[in-house]
């Protein structure tokens, strides 16, 4: 990624989540981002904004964020795909990775560190 390049972001965020999505780390690593817990809405953003990345939160609701997901990158498959899940939730995640999903497994005191190599990610290498 060229250095001054910040791509822009949908977070999908869970309302009882565990990640501070009010961290300032947001602002300063990315262009744009925009955060929805609603995954109608979260739909409706996609289809009509351009995001080079996705991240979604699976701490809690996970069946139906695993859904979504599935659908966004039908609709959307240049977006790069990011799930976040902790580690008590880390069964759940079998499979996810096989959607083109990436995982990060990880305590909530590491979701800086996350987004940090989430905005270091290089979404020019071919898939």
């Amino acid at each position: 990624m060229p250095a001054s390049k910040k791509w822009n972001v949908l977070f999908i965020e869970e309302n009882k989540s565990m990640f501070n999505s009010n961290t300032k780390t947001f602002n300063e690593l990315f262009n744009k981002v925009d955060k929805v817990q609603d995954s109608e809405e979260a739909l409706k953003l996609i289809d009509s904004n351009h995001y080079d990345i996705l991240i979604c939160d699976l701490s809690f609701e996970f069946a139906d964020r695993i859904k979504i997901l599935k659908l966004m990158k039908h609709r959307k498959p240049k977006i790069a795909y990011f799930a976040l899940v902790t580690e008590n939730n880390s069964d759940k995640i079998f499979g996810v990775a096989d959607q083109g999903i990436h995982v990060f497994e990880l305590e909530p005191s590491q979701f800086d560190l996350a987004l940090e190599e989430i905005s270091r990610f290089n979404l020019y290498v071919k898939k």
